[in-house]
């Protein structure tokens, strides 16, 4: 169950560097049609640009990655796990809010990419909580007396 832990920790903190990428993809996107004469307006299809559609998709991906994480870390009993599973879900929760609040406020996007690196860092921090974990030598293990000759 700590394989699978790190491996949601590690793929979480992944899907936001995609997000990452995919949302400047989507940005310079539309920098560039407006650049060949394109008007942005409330017609312009978000869908049709791949980056915003990335960002888009990988939006939930990254929510579920997040809720697996919170779910597997019930199942772990390493210290950490449920802190670090819950502070990230959390972040993952409050980044939604952030979105969403950004299309009617959009200075909230300064906490929207803010959180995001908060995100990353949280997911990373729960890969290696469970890295440390593997590595510490079980408690039977210290409890036995050394064998004297």
């Amino acid at each position: 169950m700590r394989t699978l832990y790190r491996a949601l920790a590690l793929l979480t903190a992944l899907g936001v560097a995609v997000q990452a990428a995919a949302i400047a993809w989507g940005v310079f996107t539309m920098i560039s049609e407006v650049e060949g004469g394109a008007v942005i307006d409330s017609s312009y299809d978000p869908q049709a640009n791949t980056g915003l559609a990335t960002h888009s998709m990988g939006a939930m991906v990254v929510a579920a990655l997040a809720l697996l994480l919170l779910i597997v870390s019930f199942l772990n009993r390493f210290p950490g796990a449920k802190k670090w599973a819950a502070a990230t879900f959390a972040a993952v929760v409050l980044q939604w809010v952030f979105g969403i609040l950004a299309f009617s406020v959009p200075g909230v996007g300064i906490l929207h990419g803010a959180n995001a690196l908060a995100i990353l860092v949280l997911a990373l921090l729960a890969f290696r909580a469970a890295g440390r974990a593997s590595e510490t030598v079980p408690t039977a293990a210290r409890q036995r007396a050394p064998v004297r000759p």
